[in-house]
């Protein structure tokens, strides 16, 4: 397990005592654990699923598997893009608003993308920006 850990810390590009502060664990647990003499606890485990969702318990625990939840983050952008698509398609009936604070702005109506277009895209990345100014990123394709 020693070896996924150390994969994922560097997937995630985290350092030992970044890793320790993200999880809630003393830094010297990350160290007992990355040199060996120690092995994880199911707390440590459970703090590491719990921070990162993303993460695979069934890889983390077994070794198999992928590392990222690969069906739970497509259904999470599958909806995503489904609840855009609905947004999308209930507001093309609705007038656009315009700015009439300045005589400068032009009048011209905007047209939303059709339909179509938008379920023809596909999510690359989300970043999730946390208030302790932390960020993860999600990369559907991995």
């Amino acid at each position: 397990m020693k070896d996924r850990i150390v994969k994922f810390m560097s997937q995630e590009g985290l350092s030992a005592t970044k890793f320790a502060d993200e999880i809630g664990v003393q830094r010297s647990s990350i160290s007992h654990i990355l040199s060996g003499r120690n092995n994880p606890s199911f707390e440590f485990i459970q703090k590491i699923l719990s921070r990162y969702k993303s993460i695979s318990a069934e890889w983390l625990i077994l070794g198999t598997g992928t590392m990222y939840k690969k069906a739970e983050q497509m259904n999470l952008f599958n909806q995503a893009s489904t609840q855009v698509l609905s947004n999308q398609q209930s507001n093309l009936n609705q007038p656009l608003i315009e700015k009439a604070s300045s005589p400068e702005v032009d009048k011209k109506s905007e047209t939303l993308p059709e339909p179509e277009i938008l379920a023809s895209k596909k999510v690359d990345k989300i970043l999730v920006f946390y208030s302790d100014k932390t960020f993860e990123e999600f990369n559907p394709t991995k």
